[in-house]
């Protein structure tokens, strides 16, 4: 687990306070940045102060686009992390071609700038970081692979050639990004490159420019907790727009479990061992450097639509909890609710409702949901086991556990899907496909189902295990095998009592990401409903907020903001929070809000707009890639940023849209209008 400081390098005590700080919170790496020469100088003052504190973590240089001061700091560091993309090169978005003499003859130049410090920290035994970044690929990269995960990979390999030229291999690498399919993607190509090199070399996981709060975490767990479910990463660093101590327990938990299993011996389960699976089914699932949604046949549920080409579906379970008939009203839409509202009037967010509510017959009864949709003129589907249906007049989705189910409980199951216009949704476990039973219960289902009543396969995965998500793979690319493509619904289940898990560091929130964000940035699945000790309301508010840190259903506005470090010259946190309050309500709109211009312009590549710092209290605003605003006080910055507000309306209007209408919205400023 390592972390960064965000004080300001040539602040020695604030320094060697903060990182004594994260020392003590747990931290085993601290990163420290050295824009220039002075401050790779004063490391040698910051790591004398903390050896005299008798303090030993080991201490890294972060280095970008100033070679001498890696060779200073090689000199007094354990560690120099540098990018490739700005050690030898400067960014410029230019455009061109590159002949393949020219293109050698820029790895030429780079390897007379790069090998000094190869040379050096292999003769003083210090370790490297080769840190690419997504946002700052050089321009001969982007011109030849794109703005790819290929062009990621090659970007270190290219580094990691010169390296080994000089018989140099303390080498760590990372391949970050802010977007954590992207991230997900370039660690699996760099993996097996690197594989069928001959290379063996640690990675390092993080999403870059992760955010703060839930939605930073819930990004982070994503792209670090899958390639953890994947088996790769050696460190981690959780990247949140928040002071750096706070990054450390949650790098903790999510390292838990991994590290946990590392120290004992498991035994591969003999469904595992006798699956009727083959390498090519997985193929045919997962394309693990690419997204690729898992094509499906739509599944019809009373009322709604999922799998096909649909939305990712979220659904809410009630059967653990007394909920009023008020809190159901607040979390399903109302029957006839528009998409038009009165000017002035507030508006529900519509997208994030439940889309169906799930009983167990147990302390919420199916007839008790009934009533209460009824009483309160909500409408959604309801689900409910199968022997709570009967009797049932309105289409009910049939839940059919699988775990003790036979031939005729699944004909009782489609009888009472078939008298209502239902839908029989078959319940699988992952236990049951590590004792190998849940393939023969596929082909019974499809036997009996296939051509007699719409149904879909949901699959309870048990929070804070270990192995989940191979298992969950080995099912689906079994259904593929045989021909069965109905939609999959991702049933998380909450560890024990939540608030012993809590606890206990163990936030069911950074494994619920982990494992399905690894499966959903893989396109696998169709809807997902969050069980167990939980309040319906924050199981809703989590499942949209993963669902946007995996960019498969944008609810509110995407903030992409860096975590701060020494290079930022104004409160990145605050000014962060001013300007969510000002714009948090642009639905679907990206905004990039960066301490420095290190990643700033290149990480931004996708938003819509940018705010960069380039000098003390100075910043530089950016439509798309477009500098539109260079070098301006922050304040005017963060009052100019409040017109995004008219901008991103009528960027988002038709073509045909007249120009009084444009007009009108831009008059009508923080007011909302359709």
């Amino acid at each position: 687990v390592q972390s960064m400081t965000i004080a300001d390098t040539m602040d020695t005590a604030a320094t060697v306070r903060e990182t004594i700080q994260l020392y003590e919170a747990g931290c085993e790496i601290v990163r420290i940045t050295a824009p220039s020469m002075k401050e790779a100088e004063n490391l040698r003052a910051i790591k004398a102060e903390l050896r005299r504190q008798n303090i030993r973590v080991p201490l890294v240089a972060d280095i970008h686009y100033t070679p001498n001061a890696a060779l200073v700091a090689a000199e007094i560091v354990e560690k120099v992390r540098i990018n490739p993309g700005n050690y030898a090169d400067k960014k410029k978005f230019e455009v061109r071609e590159y002949t393949d003499a020219e293109y050698q003859a820029e790895l030429e130049r780079i390897a007379e700038r790069f090998t000094p410090l190869v040379r050096k920290c292999r003769a003083n035994g210090v370790a490297m970081r080769i840190g690419v970044n997504h946002g700052s690929l050089a321009d001969r990269i982007m011109n030849r692979y794109g703005d790819t995960p290929e062009g990621m990979v090659q970007s270190a390999l290219e580094f990691l050639r010169i390296c080994e030229a000089h018989g140099y291999r303390d080498i760590v690498v990372s391949m970050k990004s802010s977007n954590p399919q992207v991230m997900i993607q370039a660690y699996r190509l760099l993996a097996a490159r690197m594989y069928e090199l001959g290379m063996t070399y640690p990675f390092h996981l993080g999403v870059t420019e992760a955010g703060d709060g839930e939605d930073g975490r819930i990004k982070s767990a994503v792209g670090i907790g899958a390639l953890l479910e994947d088996g790769l990463g050696d460190t981690i660093r959780v990247s949140l727009t928040e002071d750096s101590i706070y990054e450390i327990p949650v790098a903790q938990a999510l390292v838990r479990k991994f590290n946990a299993a590392a120290a004992r011996t498991e035994t591969v389960p003999a469904g595992v061992l006798h699956a009727p699976v083959s390498p090519e089914d997985f193929g045919r699932v997962v394309k693990p450097y690419e997204y690729n949604r898992r094509v499906t046949q739509p599944g019809t549920m009373p009322g709604l639509t999922f799998g096909g080409k649909e939305l990712v579906r979220v659904g809410i379970s009630l059967a653990h909890n007394q909920v009023a008939a008020e809190e159901v009203r607040s979390l399903v839409p109302a029957a006839g609710l528009g998409k038009f509202k009165v000017l002035g009037a507030p508006e529900p967010p519509a997208e994030n409702f439940a889309e169906w509510l799930e009983t167990g017959g147990q302390s919420w009864d199916l007839p008790r949901a009934a009533d209460c949709l009824k009483a309160t003129r909500q409408q959604a589907p309801l689900a409910s086991n199968w022997q709570n249906v009967t009797g049932a007049q309105e289409p009910i989705i049939v839940l059919l556990p699988m775990a003790a189910a036979t031939a005729e409980t699944i004909r009782a199951s489609r009888q009472q899907a078939q008298k209502t216009g239902g839908h029989v949704q078959a319940v699988f476990t992952t236990e049951t496909i590590a004792a190998g039973s849940a393939f023969a219960q596929v082909d019974l289902l499809k036997s009996l189902l296939a051509a007699e009543c719409p149904w879909s396969i949901g699959l309870t995965i048990p929070g804070n295990r270990l192995g989940q998500v191979g298992l969950v793979r080995m099912f689906v690319a079994y259904l593929e095998r045989i021909g069965v493509s109905v939609p999959l619904v991702w049933r998380y289940q909450i560890p024990g009592e939540r608030a012993k898990a809590d606890a206990e560091g163990q936030d069911w929130r950074l494994d619920a990401s982990s494992q399905l964000g690894s499966l959903l940035c893989d396109g696998l699945g169709d809807a997902l409903i969050i069980a167990g000790a939980i309040a319906p309301a924050e199981a809703l508010r989590f499942s949209y907020n993963l669902l946007q840190a995996t960019r498969l259903r944008i609810s509110k506005t995407e903030f992409i903001s860096c975590p701060s470090c020494g290079r930022t010259l104004f409160n990145l946190q605050t000014t962060t929070e001013r300007i969510k309050a000002k714009t948090g309500h642009l639905k679907g709109v990206k905004i990039a809000i960066m301490g420095c211009i290190v990643n700033g312009p290149g990480e931004m590549a996708d938003a819509d707009f940018g705010y960069v710092g380039t000098g003390q209290k100075v910043v530089s605003l950016y439509v798309g890639k477009e500098c539109v605003q260079r070098n301006i006080p922050e304040e005017e910055a963060e009052h100019m940023a409040s017109g995004w507000n008219r901008q991103a309306r009528s960027n988002r209007l038709p073509d045909w849209c007249p120009s009084a209408i444009t007009t009108a919205l831009a008059l009508l400023d923080e007011q909302e209008c359709v």
